[in-house]
């Protein structure tokens, strides 16, 4: 074998481990069930369109639900694997105009779905991570639990600067609607329970 030969043999089979290694990481940036079938679309594709939001809100474990003005929300998928999504208040709804934007995607290098949100009504962003690693098959099955860490609300029913944990439960797509529930737990040890806080109740535009 010539020096020459064995060069180009070295760079050959370099340039096969580069390929392999590419592949690798493109299968590893898939979300689970991602395998492009025709029978099973992945959550963040089923998700993108216009849709209609009912939003709900509870400012306790025993107060009862307040209607918040109808809301229209944006969503399109960004490089196939991020959800971007814009709300806002609905076309001759009543109520203070708003912007909330959010961002929700599956992380292959942690194997954690991710969920980022920023609301002009209350600009604090928050962020938030699956509780658990999820299972292969999450994507297309049971909702998906996500944690997040700590804010403060600088009003809260008769409170001042309350301070919540907070955990968000986004469910899947199921005949043209999505609910996607905030869950609070108070940083109190007068009342610690964790309870539903907000409630958005997606429904897909014809």
């Amino acid at each position: 074998m010539t020096v020459a030969n064995g060069k180009v043999r070295r760079l050959s089979l370099l340039a096969l481990c580069i390929g392999a290694i590419a592949v690798t990481a493109q299968e590893q940036n898939r979300p689970p069930n991602a395998k492009g079938t025709s029978d099973v679309r992945p959550l963040l594709e089923r998700m993108a369109g216009t849709w209609n939001v009912t939003q709900r809100m509870w400012s306790g474990p025993s107060a009862g639900p307040t209607d918040l003005p109808a809301a229209v929300a944006q969503r399109r998928v960004l490089g196939g694997t991020i959800l971007e999504e814009e709300m806002e208040l609905a076309p001759g709804a009543k109520g203070d105009a708003f912007t909330r934007i959010a961002y929700f995607d599956y992380n292959a290098v942690n194997r954690q779905y991710e969920y980022f949100s920023i609301d002009t009504r209350a600009p604090q962003m928050m962020h938030e991570s699956s509780c658990e690693i999820p299972r292969d098959n999450q994507m297309n099955n049971g909702p998906i639990s996500l944690c997040g860490g700590m804010f403060v609300a600088p009003t809260w029913g008769s409170a001042k600067n309350a301070a919540f944990r907070y955990r968000l439960m986004v469910d899947q797509v199921s005949e043209n609607q999505q609910a996607v529930r905030l869950y609070l737990t108070p940083v109190s040890s007068e009342m610690a329970d964790e309870f539903l806080a907000f409630e958005y109740m997606y429904t897909r535009r014809p």
